[in-house]
């Protein structure tokens, strides 16, 4: 279905090496982080943030420059598949993560060939038929996450449907109602800076989306079954 021709996991950057290029196979890049402004030959170009994909197709153009320091994933690949040429935005942003730690875990080509044709697929899923207001609404729930203005039922209203049948369609995409996605995704970003900061639990609160260290500790402690100062100590042991 797909054979690897190359790939590069890069640590953050100020630039890319190369602000252009042509492949003689299907190429994808994606940020883990950060941002990056791109141009593809022959369709729209845009701005790639994190749970975007890249996909130039064989023979194309690929632009591309730096709009803040970048970690990302390049890959090179010949498929008899048809992935979707341009930026798409992904519907499973889990799975997408689950994919790139698997790439920090293990450098090894085999497992390097399964993350691409994983990501392909998930491109590909993307971009079926009746999936766009759910990726809409997907893309605006990890943009503004840390807000805690942030309303569902105002997301519902932008999208010209009722709360009812976002959740139910978010659900059928995801597994799991609009709501459950925003909290597990500000929970994961609270234990990403529980690990990696010493920022106060109010800092972390409100970068989050919560108006208080106290609401986020007990979401938190229900969540999980540790309160955040436990779980801080835990993984710093």
């Amino acid at each position: 279905m797909l054979t690897l021709d190359g790939y590069l996991l890069a640590p953050r950057r100020e630039q890319f090496s190369l602000a252009v290029d042509t492949y003689e196979t299907w190429s994808l890049l994606l940020p883990r982080n950060g941002a990056f402004a791109f141009e593809v030959s022959g369709v729209p170009g845009g701005v790639a943030k994190f749970g975007d994909i890249v996909i130039c197709p064989p023979g194309g153009v690929l632009w591309r420059r730096m709009q803040r320091p970048t970690a990302f994933f390049h890959a090179r690949f010949s498929t008899e598949l048809e992935p979707p040429t341009g930026l798409t935005r992904l519907l499973d942003l889990d799975r997408l993560r689950a994919d790139l730690a698997m790439l920090d875990d293990n450098h090894a080509e085999l497992i390097a060939t399964h993350v691409v044709t994983d990501l392909v697929l998930l491109a590909s899923r993307s971009h079926r038929p009746g999936d766009k207001l759910v990726l809409e609404a997907t893309a605006y729930l990890h943009d503004h996450f840390a807000s805690p203005d942030l309303s569902l039922a105002d997301l519902a209203d932008q999208l010209g449907i009722s709360p009812g049948q976002l959740s139910r369609r978010f659900k059928a995409a995801h597994g799991v109602t609009p709501a459950n996605y925003l909290r597990r995704t500000r929970l994961r970003r609270a234990r990403e800076l529980l690990t990696e900061t010493d920022d106060t639990l109010q800092s972390i609160a409100e970068r989050c989306g919560y108006r208080s260290a106290f609401y986020l500790s007990r979401v938190f402690s229900s969540q999980t079954g540790q309160s955040p100062s436990q779980y801080r100590q835990t993984v710093r042991v």
